[in-house]
């Protein structure tokens, strides 16, 4: 674009100077020879720098124990190296006032920068780094964007957009309108400034990977600018769930922050603003909370995708539609119920070591369950649930049975036939509809199982009366997203049964108030224990149907039996 001014072709002369006093101040402090006595008669020729220091020094931010009155005191106090931090804070600050670009919204940037210094501050100190380094760290790293702005004045309009944005987002922008970016920029700031080599590399390598001759101690800190960066982004970006992922990962990768940890950060990211802004004399004004952010991140994720919340109005819908064509397909539904049943297989048998039994609420269900001897003797079962009733349902329930069964019959991997099936059903299914569904492999002979849970209920292994393991989800539904990993569990069933079942059984109504549960399931299970297992089943079906009021659900019960 026309009208950069790129790195290479930056004046020294044309860059915002911070006031020279402040400069005298930070380079004594970083001279060993310079002692307390020398910085205070050098602070005592600046005494509007004086009164600052004072003022930062005794603010609730820095906590520091008793009032400072001196100069000799506050330097005693606090050090050499927390006063050149704090001199080079006042000097940043002071190096570019509002009135230089009118047209830009200087205390927004400072308060960005200050929110970064507060994030790198606490993260500093919760990874035992120095935490003052990290605050001056994160107040300057994006100085050069500042300067970039003073430098191309004809951009500025471009800041409330960048501001926004991402910060890998934010640079890739930045490149574009100025070819080139606040980083390198700041690198030069640093270098030209004589400043710390801990603040200069921060500055300069806190987008890019910094070069491998830089001792690990100072690789952190360029590290700590990076995170914080993305701390402080999770509270200005516009796409917040895509800045919190980023943020964790950043911070998991480099210090091991777990995401408990990460909020415990980020919650009191803004008390430490406040604290900070009354400290250097910013008005920060109301800011986001980090409750706000987490509720606009999950709002993301709902239009992502479509957790529960959007998946039970878009299944409201569907069941309203249902119930206006109710009647209209009043014939249709009794064929489809028939041909329903042709799809649940008939040859159970002792043989197979699985059985099962479906009752519909409806005229037709959206429970299904299937069962296949396959070539080399072992069986594939499976029990599913879509989500919603009626013919949407009972449709996308004999697509997903077809499928098993077909699939089913070459690919012996629950697992992998999960994955199968999901892509299929991701293809045509319904938008926000979707199947949970157990799918598994026995050997009747050893007993052996592999089993698949995706969004489906616990799988309940009983032995004789009482229940020994439940096998619950370890993967989303099928027809969520479409490249979910699903995940296998293999034990052996000798002398067990095993019990798969839908929703149906769980939420029948004992009361008006009162719904079956999975306690007093289990107890109906082993009620029946000793029965044979198909006359198990109906006993099972009879007890729930005799005690609750209302069949609102499909009730769908397989049952694997272990060798005994």
């Amino acid at each position: 674009m026309a009208n950069h001014t790129t790195v290479e072709s930056i004046n020294p002369a044309d860059l915002p100077i911070p006031p020279e006093g402040a400069f005298r101040v930070i380079r004594a402090c970083n001279t060993e020879s310079t002692d307390a006595h020398q910085l205070g008669r050098l602070l005592e020729r600046d005494p509007v720098l004086t009164i600052e220091i004072l003022r930062i020094a005794n603010s609730a931010y820095f906590g520091f124990s008793g009032k400072i009155t001196t100069v000799s005191r506050a330097i005693a106090v606090i050090g050499q190296r927390t006063l050149r931090h704090i001199v080079l804070c006042v000097a940043m600050r002071d190096a570019l006032k509002p009135g230089q670009l009118p047209a830009l919204s200087v205390e927004t940037f400072w308060t960005n920068a200050l929110r970064r210094a507060v994030c790198a501050r606490a993260l500093a100190t919760h990874t035992g780094l120095d935490d003052d380094t990290g605050f001056t760290i994160g107040l300057l790293q994006d100085f050069g964007l500042l300067v970039l702005f003073y430098l191309n004045p004809n951009r500025i309009a471009e800041w409330p957009g960048l501001a926004e944005l991402a910060p890998d987002d934010r640079y890739a922008m930045e490149r574009q309108l100025f070819d080139s970016t606040h980083d390198q920029v700041g690198q030069q700031l640093a270098e030209s400034w004589n400043l710390p080599q801990e603040l200069s590399l921060a500055m300069g390598f806190h987008h890019r990977h910094p070069t491998h001759d830089i001792d690990d101690s100072k690789t952190q800190y360029c590290h700590l600018a990076q995170c914080a960066d993305w701390m402080a982004a999770v509270f200005t970006s516009a796409d917040k769930r895509h800045t919190l992922s980023n943020c964790q990962a950043l911070l998991d990768k480099h210090f091991g922050v777990p995401r408990v940890e990460t909020d415990q950060l980020l919650s009191q990211t803004n008390e430490l603003l406040s604290e900070a802004a009354q400290a250097f004399g910013f008005d920060v004004g109301d800011q986001v909370s980090y409750d706000a952010v987490i509720q606009q991140a999950n709002m993301r994720l709902l239009e992502e995708n479509q957790n529960i919340q959007e998946m039970n109005w878009e299944l409201e819908n569907v069941l309203k539609e249902r119930d206006r064509v109710a009647a209209e397909l009043k014939q249709e539904l009794d064929l489809a119920r028939e041909v329903q049943r042709s799809l649940l297989p008939t040859d159970s048998s002792d043989q197979l070591s699985v059985f099962g039994l479906n009752l519909s609420a409806k005229a037709v269900s959206g429970d299904f369950y299937d069962f296949l001897r396959l070539h080399n003797g072992k069986v594939a079962f499976c029990i599913a649930d879509v989500s919603g009733k009626g013919m949407h349902a009972a449709l996308l329930m004999a697509k997903t049975s077809s499928l098993f069964h077909c699939l089913g019959k070459s690919l012996h991997d629950p697992a992998k036939l999960l994955t199968m099936i999901n892509r299929e059903i991701i293809e045509t299914s319904i938008h926000g509809m979707f199947i949970t569904i157990v799918a598994g492999v026995i050997d009747p002979e050893t007993s052996d199982v592999v089993l698949s849970n995706a969004g489906h209920l616990p799988v309940i292994r009983m032995r004789h009366y009482q229940p020994v393991a439940e096998y619950p989800a370890l993967s989303p539904p099928l027809g969520i997203m479409p490249e979910t990993l699903f995940q296998n569990e293999t034990f052996n069933l000798k002398h067990d049964s095993l019990y798969l079942y839908t929703d149906g059984l769980l939420e029948a109504k004992i009361t008006a108030q009162e719904r079956q549960g999975k306690e007093r399931l289990i107890n109906i299970f082993g009620k029946y224990a000793a029965k044979p297992p198909v006359e198990r089943l109906q006993y099972i079906i009879a007890n729930l149907r005799q005690h609750c009021e209302e069949m609102e659900d499909d009730m769908t019960l397989l049952l694997i039996e272990g060798a005994s």
